[in-house]
């Protein structure tokens, strides 16, 4: 790793500093001189943000029973952005996440989208802190210059509320406040995979652990009975959709395959979903790729188990790694793992993980541009972030099973 090391230089490293600021300098222009509630380039502010504000405004308007209606909610985004709007924005998570955008709703589109971005960047601020970063300001600027960050914040997405969830649960946890960890951790269950690693990691230590999965079980149970308590209709169309359209979601409609970074993804890009055999050989090969990585952190976890930091660590790597469905901007949450890893000491392995960050920063920069490309002119394509990924799990599994690490 030294000469890795050696070749990220201070120079080499502002480099990131220069994409990521003329990255936001773009944004920031685009959204500033486009016409209404679109950029330059004719897409939405916010984009995303749309099918959030729209389920706000459902359950404010007192028909939550169209929450999952596509014609009334394409009728009502319509009216909301107005004759700029080319696409559909689909609400595909469970209808309690819809109650968190009622107060949005209220404010005018522009103005509603800007303060929901605001309270992402304290989140961010927030999870920085619970994580027990010292150079928060420093960090910060790190983070903005990451493509995940500006993803989150540009499509108007929820994923800084994921990590501070995931971080939140993360310090209640260290600080053995067990039943706290498990409701604080309930809450991200408006995308369920993302409990998975934290999940399985309580499971294997289930025995200081059972209060911290019976408050995930209890928190999870409260949100569920509240739903179907006051929005029997949404509830019932929920669950539909996650019998129906949900298991095999890549294929559904004008699915952006290409937007998303997870091994199901990859293998899906690399053979194509134009027959059943195809898509059953990729997810065959998914299921494969997740054994293995749950194989390896369960020798990782007999290997680390007194240290709780580097578990948490790699149960969100694990996650990662094992979920069907996560897009560019769900990669926001690798910043609790970098977080933790760069205070593990010895000081000494900084310079271990940084050839290792600068490969997933560069990766998560170019990967869903170089996919496109590939998608418009080939029949296949790889999607690159997913090998970088895994290139560095196996390099930090191999440096901290290490016999001196």
């Amino acid at each position: 790793m030294s000469s890795r090391s050696t070749f990220l230089t201070p120079q080499r490293m502002s480099y990131a500093w220069v994409a990521g600021a003329a990255m936001w300098l773009a944004w920031l222009i685009s959204i500033t001189f486009g016409a209404g509630k679109v950029d330059l380039a004719r897409q939405v502010v916010g984009a995303d943000y749309v099918q959030f504000y729209a389920a706000g405004t459902t359950l404010r308007l007192g028909q939550s029973a169209q929450l999952y209606d596509i014609e009334y909610q394409a009728r009502l985004e319509l009216q909301i952005i107005g004759s700029e709007l080319q696409s559909y924005y689909a609400f595909i998570t469970p209808p309690f996440l819809a109650w968190l955008f009622v107060p949005f709703s209220w404010l005018p589109y522009e103005m509603s989208f800007a303060v929901w971005s605001a309270l992402g960047v304290l989140l961010l601020w927030l999870s920085l802190k619970w994580l027990g970063v010292q150079s928060r300001w420093k960090a910060l600027g790190w983070c903005f210059t990451w493509y995940p960050v500006f993803a989150v914040i540009s499509f108007g997405q929820n994923s800084l509320l994921s990590l501070a969830i995931l971080s939140a649960a993360y310090l209640l946890w260290r600080r053995e406040r067990r039943w706290a960890a498990g409701l604080m951790l309930s809450l991200i269950l408006y995308k369920p995979q993302l409990v998975l690693g934290v999940a399985l990691l309580w499971l294997l230590e289930w025995r200081k652990d059972w209060k911290t999965l019976a408050g995930l079980a209890v928190g999870g149970a409260a949100l569920a009975a509240l739903c179907f308590g006051l929005l029997p209709e949404a509830s019932i169309a929920y669950l539909n959709f996650t019998r129906t359209i949900l298991p095999d979601l890549p294929s559904w409609g004008q699915f952006p395959l290409w937007h998303l970074h997870t091994v199901r993804g990859f293998w899906r890009l690399l053979f194509g979903q134009e027959n059943a055999w195809s898509k059953w050989l990729a997810d065959g090969l998914w299921l494969l790729c997740a054994a293995a990585g749950i194989a390896a952190f369960w020798r990782f976890w007999q290997k680390k188990r007194s240290q709780a930091a580097l578990l948490y660590a790699a149960a969100v790597c694990l996650t990662l790694w094992l979920t069907p469905h996560a897009m560019i901007y769900d990669w926001t949450i690798l910043i609790l793992p970098a977080a933790l890893l760069w205070q593990t000491p010895p000081e000494g392995l900084r310079r271990t993980w940084r050839p290792i960050f600068a490969l997933i920063w560069t990766a998560a920069f170019l990967s869903s541009a170089l996919t496109f490309a590939q998608t418009r002119f080939l029949p296949a394509a790889i999607q690159i972030s997913v090998p970088a990924l895994a290139w560095a799990l196996i390099a930090i599994y191999q440096t901290l099973t290490q016999d001196k690490a």
